[in-house]
């Protein structure tokens, strides 16, 4: 009986927690703040090798149906990017350069703490998939990496880094 009871104690609190977690848009929270950045370049066919560090700010709003991010980079907006939530993990996003470029969208899939911006080019016939790669251990800490693959089961890494949430 006691076993029982722990069961049914152990998936309530289950239960519990994954009625508080974040649903919708609200899992999009923890992207917004300013982070300090140092990432290592990868010499690669679509990166070149390199160590950078910078500030990124990504000031962000939910409005209705969108969360909406200027992401500015050492004091410089360089891309606004709303979200849209497509259902389960899976959200639209699309990117509007601040240069005036053409806007592009993509997608991101969230999976508990890894979330993964996945695309692709063509080129020549040829089809490269390309992931970047967020791991946020905690709420003010996130590792990431940027990888490319032609076939989806080998990447090749283009970069890598550590965020710290500042504030």
């Amino acid at each position: 009986m006691k076993s029982l009871l722990l069961v049914v104690a152990f998936a309530v609190s289950a239960l519990a927690l994954a009625a508080d977690a974040p649903q919708g848009l609200d899992r999009l929270i923890p992207f917004a703040g300013t982070w300090k950045t140092d990432s290592q370049n990868y010499d690669t066919p679509f990166s070149k090798a390199d160590k950078v560090s910078s500030t990124l700010v990504n000031q962000c709003w939910k409005a209705g149906a969108y969360f909406v991010c200027n992401q500015s980079v050492n004091g410089t907006s360089r891309v606004l990017l709303a979200f849209t939530y497509l259902g389960g993990d899976s959200y639209g996003v699309t990117y509007v350069p601040a240069d005036g470029g053409h806007a592009s969208s993509g997608k991101l899939i969230i999976a508990g703490g890894m979330w993964t911006y996945p695309g692709q080019q063509v080129n020549l016939g040829q089809t490269t998939y390309f992931r970047n790669v967020n791991i946020f251990s905690d709420q003010d800490h996130i590792d990431f990496r940027e990888e490319y693959s032609t076939d989806q089961q080998n990447w090749s890494l283009m970069a890598e880094g550590h965020e710290v949430r500042v504030r």
